[in-house]
């Protein structure tokens, strides 16, 4: 139903080529996955030996990157650009003449993600047929988006006890997604009908609606933008008030993309997202996509418990005590836990 698993980020970088038409051709010697911070360098070589007046350096036909003058070797770094696959394109003057030539990369994150730790604080009752696709936490309570067609709603759950305490189912023709808070009122996202739900946070009646283009999966709030993900490797930041993209980042670490991004919660500057489909939670620095730790949920759990439940999604925090909850869909329980490194 969606795509899994992470892109191996393997780079097939600068191959020298002859153009046909074009007196220049662009090369590199180097051959390799790069990294963050990574210096690139290419050359500009023609059968006349002739050098450029100017070559002008874009990324993905943006704005100029960097110019160079009367040179046929140039280099930069790639330090502090964002994440992902990237297309050159080198526009190459001379004589009043322009060239242009293309080349891609894709830049991997120059970290090693950590390892967090977690410890089980407690445990509470869940509602086993909710389908749990948003979870936040606040003042004793749970707010829950639960999913599948016919079956979707938006709920308030008491968490020492697991009791709904109330509920807005919403129309069956939509897959109810992600779930957050923002001030007095809900942003809920739907699955692949572009169409989202605000809802009055103490009442659950729904006051207004929002589009966007992509699928929705999960939502947060970073205190200033909401967050969003599709299942791909992206998160989207979109203006809460007009729902207006703002800008989106491409999630990597030192192996390649991450993708299956799920259900999404925002914690002291990063955002902790579920990998669909597996028992992996990565945290994730917004401000340029790199991953800074994975968590390993596995056996969270117990066998004893398992028969009948769908998999692990559903990431609240308690500022309070530091703590996060964990549960999944269809899943009896949800977790107190408290996340550590050793």
């Amino acid at each position: 139903m969606r795509r899994i698993g992470y892109i191996i980020g393997i780079l097939l970088f600068f191959v020298s080529c002859e153009e046909k038409g074009k007196q220049f051709t662009v090369s590199s010697s180097q051959n390799k996955i790069w990294y963050c911070g990574d210096t690139l360098q290419f050359e500009i070589a023609s059968k006349k030996n002739h050098v450029p007046d100017s070559v002008v350096l874009r990324f993905d036909k943006q704005s100029v990157f960097q110019t160079y003058y009367k040179t046929t070797t140039c280099s930069f770094t790639t330090d502090g650009m964002l994440m992902g696959d990237k297309t050159l394109t080198f526009e190459i003057y001379r004589k009043g003449k322009k060239e242009i030539h293309n080349r891609s990369l894709r830049i991997l994150s120059d970290i090693e993600p950590a390892q967090l730790h977690y410890e089980v604080v407690a445990t509470y009752k869940h509602d086993a047929n909710s389908y749990t696709q948003g979870l936040q936490y606040e003042q004793g309570k749970f707010y829950e988006s639960a999913g599948l067609y016919e079956e979707s709603s938006v709920r308030y759950v008491d968490v020492k006890t697991g009791n709904v305490l109330k509920k807005n189912d919403v129309e069956p023709r939509f897959f109810a997604e992600g779930l957050t808070i923002v001030g007095d009122s809900l942003y809920q996202l739907t699955w692949r009908e572009n169409t989202g739900f605000i809802y009055d946070k103490n009442t659950l009646e729904r006051i207004d609606l929002f589009k966007y283009e992509t699928e929705g999966w999960g939502l947060c709030f970073d205190g200033t933008n909401l967050v969003m993900s599709d299942g791909t490797e992206f998160l989207y930041f979109y203006e809460p008030k007009n729902f207006t993209l703002v800008r989106k980042v491409a999630v990597f670490n030192n192996r390649g993309a991450v993708s299956s991004l799920n259900e999404l919660e925002f914690v002291n500057g990063f955002i902790y997202a579920n990998i669909y489909q597996s028992d992996e939670i990565v945290k994730i620095n917004p401000s340029n996509g790199k991953v800074a730790a994975t968590i390993d949920f596995s056996g969270l759990l117990p066998a004893e418990l398992s028969d009948g439940v769908d998999v692990l999604n559903g990431i609240a925090y308690n500022a309070d005590n530091q703590h996060f909850y964990i549960t999944g869909k269809l899943w009896p329980r949800v977790f107190e836990v408290r996340l550590f490194y050793e």
